[in-house]
């Protein structure tokens, strides 16, 4: 039986209709906003500049290595590449006043390519460190994986204080790229040279190319190095420059080991010190570990000869290089580590499964006690004196509360362990990182609390998904936890939050298989995995436009909530059936199945309005989408009932237009629909501006629901004639659709609307050339839809997008 909602149901305060749909109320319909006063379309898209914060030097947990020497003539032949030319200063400006145009338009980039252990990250450290005088801002960014990547683009953004926070990864990865094509030190000032700021980006650790293709500042005006291990590098199309690292020479090797060392060799030594530096072939990442063995063992420069010459240092030397052998066991003589005290080898083998270059000191010793590995350091005291063993033997760097491993150190520990040790070390480390993750409930979604601490882990936790992914996917006998499902699971709903859909079915694809594998054992707390899977995945895919797929994982969650019991035999009725009857009928109004949408929009409303908990915002996820399905099914009296119901909720509970999050600004855009189908077009300009400017604030400028409301006001210029406007809202829109893939819909509709608006410009040629490309995109989108180009309608391209786009 169809349920009926009463708008005023449970609401507790009565809704004031002609305060929330007049444009010039002061509750909740806002500023006085005709359409006589019309701001210009450049005005309105700005977002407030604000002038970078500098210098900015972001170099990470990267510490300038005290005892570095040598590489002076390579640092002079990377200078030749990176650095900008040197410009002239007026006399009573600041600013330099002269400058090469030509070449600082250009981007400047260098390859350190080189083997593991050559020294390469040691020596952008340095350089970085040196050239601070050099560059207005330095950027640190770890390369060797996509996601990780992703994240600390976004973060130049704060960085340079051109955001105070940002929830939406991509957009604020947006925002740096769009710096650092322009890094103007003011922004009120001419983009001229004068006005360029100097900035250096250090891709540090890049093995897979393909993680810069959306990460390389293709227009940028500064300067790009890049640490690989592949001698390709620098031959790569990202590149212009590079160089094959060479070892140290002899003198500089001999220099650098007294440094570490902290002894002079005298005479008596000089000669034993010699050879040591010929056997280590330059390689500064074995003088590092032959240093700390030095020190560990209280050798002299003649004795650690000796021990070396009857370990056999060459076969180390053929592993470092490459070559095969007994690299393993040489390493293992070389780094000592059959002297590390038991707790410090518990310690390390759980570091080689984590990232190698951040490990959050907390997330060791947060819940130490917990874990169960044999001789894992328990209390603070046994953890810093491991700590400071392993800094001692130079097998881990310590900076402040963080931590790093060398990766060739990672690589070969962890394929020393046996079997049982690697499953029983794995064991410890999640463990540890599932007790330092924030996880989140389903009622606190899309709240951005727990970003920050989210942060700090999430490397670790890519870590451990690539380590055990090989493990799950292959027959065997290896134990499963559920833990592991369920860390995996809410790490994809994070990657959703900050804005990275496309990354969200990875992991929650893993986390389906583990908790699948378990369902015979564990039984209802695998079940209970298995339905957040299908939750997130239904939800994310939504986003990236796969709306029948979306479908399928929505239909498994409801179906799951559906046949739970009481004791007594009743259905349970919870908060989450609300959300997913919720969400089936998001799925349903993608797929044009309004009156199933509906229903299950109502459906949704009358599960939360019977909890014992229930509060008023509780609908801010059902309403506005039953007042979206009311709009397009043509009931515009019962679109603008439900709306303005919800839109009084928000503000009575937050204020108006609040910026809680951005279900207030799709509410305004929902209002902004049904005005306008009434005819009523100044009220719903007003409500799509305000949806505008909510969306701005809550999700920044490079949203895609920015896009979408630029959209519909492109829409509102071109009906009042207003044709410059509506190009530069349009222009807006597709900036945003062009920068990810998965909004080609979007980015075929706008087409579209911008080719439309040139007809009307008689811009025939451009207005030809841009719905012929619509066009073919909608062919690649709807195969089965051979519809000719003049017959398609505004409303066939309305049909690619979700349905609160439209």
């Amino acid at each position: 039986m169809e349920v009926k909602i009463a708008f005023t149901g449970k609401c507790t305060r009565g809704s004031n209709l002609d305060l929330i749909l007049s444009p010039f109320g002061s509750a909740v319909g806002g500023a006085k906003m005709g359409s006589s006063e019309m701001a210009p379309a450049e005005a309105a898209l700005e977002p407030k500049s604000k002038d970078p914060i500098l210098p900015c030097f972001a170099l990470g947990a990267n510490q300038r290595f005290k005892q570095f020497t040598g590489r002076e003539e390579i640092m002079r032949i990377m200078d030749g590449h990176l650095l900008p030319p040197a410009p002239a200063f007026d006399s009573v400006d600041t600013l330099p006043t002269s400058s090469a145009p030509e070449r600082r338009d250009l981007l400047r980039s260098f390859a350190l390519c080189g083997l593991s252990g050559m020294g390469k990250t040691q020596l952008a450290v340095e350089y970085a460190y040196s050239r601070k005088d050099k560059f207005e801002a330095i950027f640190w960014l770890v390369a060797d994986d996509a996601q990780i990547l992703a994240s600390n683009v976004a973060q130049i953004a704060q960085w340079l204080g051109l955001e105070d926070d940002s929830s939406d990864i991509a957009a604020s990865r947006d925002v740096a790229m769009q710096w650092l094509s322009k890094p103007l030190r003011r922004t009120s000032v001419k983009d001229e040279p004068a006005n360029v700021v100097d900035w250096l980006i250090v891709f540090d650790n890049v093995d897979n190319f393909d993680v810069l293709s959306e990460n390389w500042p293709k227009f940028g005006r500064g300067s790009v190095l890049v640490t690989s291990r592949h001698a390709f590098a620098k031959d790569n199309l990202y590149m212009a420059n590079g160089i094959n690292l060479p070892p140290l020479t002899n003198l500089e090797s001999e220099e650098l080991i007294q440094r570490l060392t902290h002894v002079k060799a005298n005479v008596s030594q000089k000669e034993a010190l010699s050879i040591i530096a010929q056997k280590l072939d330059g390689l500064p990442l074995a003088i590092s570990q032959m240093s700390g063995v030095f020190l560990n063992m209280g050798l002299s420069y003649t004795g650690l000869l000796k021990y070396f010459n009857q370990e056999g240092i060459e076969a180390f030397l053929k592993k470092q290089s490459g070559s095969n052998g007994q690299g393993v066991s040489s390493l293992a003589t070389l780094w000592a580590l059959d002297r590390l005290s038991e707790s410090t080898r518990a310690l390390l083998q759980v570091m080689f499964l984590l990232d190698p270059d951040h490990i959050p000191e907390d997330l060791l010793i947060g819940k130490n006690s917990e874990v169960k590995l044999e001789h894992y350091p328990k209390t603070s005291v046994d953890y810093y004196k491991a700590t400071a063993e392993l800094s001692t033997s130079s097998l881990i760097n310590h900076n402040g509360n963080q931590m790093s491993i060398h990766r060739l150190i990672q690589d070969t520990g962890k394929s020393m362990m046996s079997g049982e040790e690697l499953i029983a070390t794995f064991q410890a480390a999640i463990s540890l990182v599932v007790s330092a993750w924030q996880f989140q409930s389903m009622k606190e979604h899309h709240s951005v609390a727990r970003f920050r601490k989210c942060e700090g882990v999430f490397p670790s936790v890519l870590q451990l998904k690539k380590g055990l992914e090989p493990l799950i996917q292959e027959p065997g006998d290896f134990p499963f936890d559920i833990r592991v499902a369920k860390l995996f699971n809410d790490t994809g709903w994070y990657m959703f939050e900050r804005g990275l859909p496309e990354d969200t079915k990875p992991f929650c694809d893993l986390a389906l298989l583990i908790a699948e594998r378990l369902k015979p054992k564990l039984g209802q707390v695998a079940v209970e995995s298995i339905r957040e899977s299908h939750c997130f995945l239904g939800i994310a895919l939504v986003e990236t436009n796969e709306h029948s797929l979306s479908m399928t994982h929505k239909k498994k969650w409801l179906d799951m909530l559906e046949q739970r019991k009481t004791e007594s035999g009743a259905p349970i009725i919870d908060y989450e059936l609300g959300y997913a009857y919720n969400e089936i009928g998001v799925a349903y109004g993608n797929n044009d199945m309004l009156e199933e949408a509906a229903m299950a929009f109502r459906k949704s409303i009358e599960v939360f309005q019977s909890l014992s908990d229930y509060e008023d915002t509780m609908l801010g996820w059902p309403q506005p989408n039953l007042g979206f399905i009311y709009w397009m099914q043509g009931k515009l009296e019962d679109a603008e009932k439900a709306l303005v119901e919800i839109l009084d909720i928000h503000a009575a509970k937050w204020g108006v237009d609040d910026t809680k999050s951005f279900k207030t600004g799709k509410i305004l855009y929902a209002m902004g629909n049904v005005l306008e189908a009434q005819g009523r077009f100044e009220e719903s300009l007003n409500f799509h501006r305000r949806c505008f400017e909510q969306f701005k604030k809550v999700l920044g400028m490079n949203h895609h629901r920015v896009g979408d409301i630029c959209y519909r006001l492109a829409g509102h210029s071109m009906r009042q004639g207003h044709y410059n406007e509506a190009e530069g809202y349009l222009n807006s829109a597709l900036k945003i659709f062009n920068s990810r893939p998965y909004l080609s819909n979007e980015r075929c509709r706008a087409l579209s609307r911008k080719g439309n608006l040139f007809r009307s410009m008689e811009k025939n040629a451009e207005a030809d050339k841009l719905l012929t490309e619509a066009y073919a995109i909608r062919r690649e989108l709807r195969p089965r839809d051979t519809s000719l180009v003049e017959l398609l309608k505004e409303s066939d391209f309305d049909a690619l997008v979700a349905f609160w786009s439209r």
